[in-house]
């Protein structure tokens, strides 16, 4: 079975604003701990709770499974009312609900093979608290009617099989979950796991993941590159691209990932265990009992956006998961560079844009790839991307120097049809006079006019 490089190792590079911040066990930052909550529509004002009591005035309990390394249960910021308890399961030593696994009760330990999903890491008790702890504490998670299905793949050290993961997808798709945090870096799934993320994500199921902290591109990037994953990015307090974060065509929204407060495992020191070099042991626990640690990473942002989409699933209980984060997607704020770009997709998490908006409108227009070839005597460009929406009314791509950003030259006729992971377009790359590098824009427009743009930089040095 193939090993799954995992998260620990992947932590190494982000560690050291949190963890140079955080200082001494209590100590303080000169921000808010929640300063992410402002910063995705989610802040103390009136108008959002304004907001909530019209939209969500009867919220309903929605299952989240966490594939991670396992939950703190006995966390006080994590009670039984937040955890996803199996109805059809008791703890008598036999498989009651007949689905293969003894006494899982609030979840499974695939590593060990046993009904306890003990963390005994850190990084998956913070990435439940981020989604679901409760109201009250010094880190209260997004939705307080998340339950959290514990699902553990990952020992200690952050290794585990793609085998089990499988498994564990399969086991939250069984067991009801709408949505699925897989926080995992860069773990190559197979072609066994990633089957099982595609039935996830057939049945409705928002599977979220993290976009990795390597500061690559996500292309060929184990999970963050599936097809139909909703690849989180993650910004800093500037509402800017982590500096560690992965970009690229797969990337679909951005969240919060920089000096994030948590909730954490008892016994653990997550940044510690990664081995990253300059952290003090203990400098990212925080509080007088430790019950807090700070960290950073895209791992936090997927939370954040799991988290999210829980929330819109209890105040709008009839969208599916896949529904849900479309509505999150198409409605993020746009970040720079504008348009939707490879650094952060469609922009920034907004949750109130999201609970007021309308889920049977949407706009696409994505890039993915421009490509320069031909010839010396006939060199061509094509560009290959996604232009759709609800009510598709068609589609232009122009380009504009890059010195130049607001001089457009329209490139060929308008699309009068949608094109999904497609060509929208292959031109005379001569049509491009004079500048080197050259803004491209795909700019999709729904029937009744409401238009989103895709940006892409190209550099003509490297035609033919």
């Amino acid at each position: 079975m193939r090993v799954l490089w995992a998260l620990i190792a992947s932590l190494m590079c982000c560690v050291s604003a949190a963890a140079e911040e955080s200082g001494a066990p209590g100590s303080s930052t000169p921000y808010p701990d929640r300063w992410w909550a402002d910063h995705i529509g989610l802040d103390a004002s009136s108008a959002t709770r304004d907001v909530l009591a019209q939209h969500c005035a009867a919220p309903q309990p929605v299952t989240v499974a966490v594939i991670d390394t396992g939950i703190d249960y006995l966390h006080p910021d994590l009670p039984r009312t937040q955890l996803w308890v199996n109805a059809g399961e008791k703890l008598n030593g036999l498989d009651n609900d007949h689905d293969g696994y003894v006494g899982d009760l609030i979840g499974w330990n695939f590593v060990d093979g046993d009904n306890n999903p003990w963390d005994d890491a850190g990084h998956g008790t913070l990435v439940a608290g981020l989604i679901a702890a409760a109201p009250g504490g010094r880190s209260s998670g997004i939705n307080p009617w998340a339950r959290i299905m514990a699902l553990k793949v990952l020992n200690a050290a952050g290794y585990g099989r793609s085998s089990d993961l499988a498994a564990a997808v399969d086991f939250a798709r069984a067991h009801g979950a709408r949505v699925i945090n897989l926080s995992l870096g860069d773990a190559e799934l197979g072609e066994v796991g990633a089957r099982a993320v595609r039935r996830a994500i057939d049945a409705g199921i928002l599977v979220v993941v993290a976009a990795g902290n390597q500061a690559r591109d996500t292309h060929d990037f184990g999970l963050a590159d599936l097809d139909g994953v909703l690849t989180v990015a993650a910004t800093d307090r500037d509402d800017r691209r982590a500096k560690f974060a992965n970009w690229g065509r797969s990337v679909r929204i951005a969240a919060p990932g920089v000096d994030i407060l948590g909730v954490r495992a008892r016994g653990t020191d997550l940044i510690a265990t990664s081995g990253a070099a300059g952290y003090r042991p203990g400098a990212a626990i925080v509080g007088p009992e430790g019950r807090y640690y700070r960290a950073s990473g895209t791992s936090f942002a997927a939370a954040i956006v799991s988290g999210s989409a829980s929330l819109l699933l209890s105040c709008r209980p009839t969208l599916s998961g896949v529904e849900a984060g479309r509505l999150l997607v198409q409605s993020a704020r746009e970040l720079e560079p504008k348009g939707v770009n490879l650094q952060t997709g469609y922009g920034l998490l907004d949750v109130r844009a999201a609970l007021t908006g309308d889920e049977r409108f949407w706009v696409e227009a994505h890039i993915d790839a421009v490509t320069l070839g031909g010839s010396a005597e006939a060199p061509t460009i094509v560009v290959t991307g996604t232009v759709d929406a609800s009510a598709f009314g068609g589609a232009q791509l122009r380009a504009a120097p890059e010195s130049y950003p607001d001089d457009w030259l329209d490139i060929g006729a308008p699309l009068a049809q949608a094109v999904h992971a497609g060509k929208v377009a292959e031109f005379d790359a001569r049509t491009l006079r004079g500048p080197r590098r050259w803004i491209l824009e795909l700019v999709t427009t729904s029937s009744d006019g409401k238009a989103r743009a895709a940006r892409y930089v190209v550099d003509l040095r490297a035609a033919p």
